[in-house]
């Protein structure tokens, strides 16, 4: 006897709603539409049984039509409709993961292009705030917190706290149900969010921190999502940046994490900040930066007899080059260094004495004092 006839109806009814609940809210009618769809494809073609061979050939069939993103985006949402609906487990099927695999190789989807550091400064300095504060607030908090679209979008006036030298914005609600709270601490941008929110209305009638802006005033209706995935173009226009249309929703998530890898974030505080499970998923948001190109040129180039490169905790380099003559020219940031760094260079100290004077003594008998950059 099968254990769908030995089940009461009222269990089978409790089970059949449990499994229905294990789909996302959010995305439970995409899901549906593409097991529905597969459905469609396998009665078409008399199909009663879903095995690998129908995989491929429904796959094959689809990567004419999608893109290999998409293609994967697919084979998920199969995998997890046709595991609950009929208890088939298609991630099991190693040809049908080679064929997506092979399908994806030589693939570079498109990312959101970036705003510079001295392009974000720039907007939210120079910028007229009686036509672009809001935008300048949303630029602010999503720059801050790494922050998709949607999640700027549902932002309450209660998950802004307002403290003495800083502003902590919690966001509850994410794409991974990862809570995310970051602080802004730079005054200027604290200014801005304030005389933002000042220019609420009493009559408000909802929660949402984001009004619709005009003319200086900010009125009742909320911004909505699709409006917000536009600011980083409107941004990118008003700094007359090429293509703008390639700033997406993403802009300001993708530029937070490219600077601060650039600036040598490691990869646990980097996921935390953008709260990402997974590494490559975090990696896969920087951007290789001309900068971090240069360094790396820079660190390669200077292996020689007559240059040395001295590292220490806070200090990015220090750059000694002595000549034949004994002549020595120190540059480089000196603020943070340690009161004794050790080279390769026998009988240098480097002395720290504060945050803009250095003194360098050689023990040749020649002493140098210079400004710190």
């Amino acid at each position: 006897m099968s254990d769908f006839s030995c089940t009461p109806p009222e269990i089978r009814e409790i089970a059949e709603n449990a499994v229905s609940n294990l789909l996302p809210n959010k995305s439970r009618a995409q899901y549906e539409k593409e097991f529905n769809k597969f459905q469609e494809w396998c009665n078409g073609n008399k199909i009663k049984v879903v095995s690998e061979n129908v995989m491929l050939s429904y796959f094959d069939i689809q990567q004419k039509k999608y893109k290999p993103s998409t293609l994967w985006s697919i084979y998920s949402m199969l995998k997890c409709c046709l595991n609950m609906y009929k208890d088939v487990d298609i991630s099991k099927y190693n040809k049908l993961q080679a064929l997506l695999k092979r399908t994806s190789a030589g693939y570079a989807p498109k990312k959101s292009k970036i705003l510079e550091e001295e392009e974000i400064n720039k907007f939210t300095q120079e910028g007229d705030d009686r036509t672009y504060l809001a935008m300048k607030v949303i630029l602010i908090i999503g720059y801050n917190g790494a922050c998709r679209r949607e999640e700027l979008t549902n932002i309450l006036v209660q998950d802004i706290e307002y403290k003495p030298d800083a502003i902590v914005i919690h966001i509850p609600k994410t794409k991974n149900n990862i809570p995310r709270t970051f602080a802004i601490t730079n005054p200027q941008w604290i200014d801005l969010i304030k005389s933002y929110f000042n220019l609420r209305p009493e009559e408000v009638t909802h929660n949402r921190f984001f009004l619709t802006y005009r003319n200086g005033q900010c009125i009742n209706s909320p911004i909505g999502i699709n409006t917000m995935g536009k600011v980083s173009k409107n941004i990118a226009s008003y700094l007359k940046l090429p293509n703008p249309e390639l700033f997406t929703g993403h802009c300001f998530r993708s530029s937070s994490a490219t600077h601060l890898a650039n600036r040598g974030c490691d990869l646990l505080t980097l996921k935390r900040h953008g709260g990402w499970k997974s590494s490559a998923v975090a990696e896969g948001y920087v951007e290789a930066s001309l900068q971090k190109r240069i360094e790396v040129s820079q660190m390669l180039g200077s292996q020689s007899t007559n240059s040395n490169l001295l590292r220490c905790s806070g200090v990015s380099q220090l750059q000694i080059n002595s000549d034949t003559n004994k002549n020595t020219t120190v540059t480089g940031n000196s603020s943070l260094l340690q009161n004794i760094v050790e080279t390769n260079l026998p009988g240098i100290i480097i002395n720290a004495q504060d945050r803009s004077n250095v003194n360098i003594n050689v023990y040749n008998n020649c002493t140098f004092q210079g400004k710190s950059n």
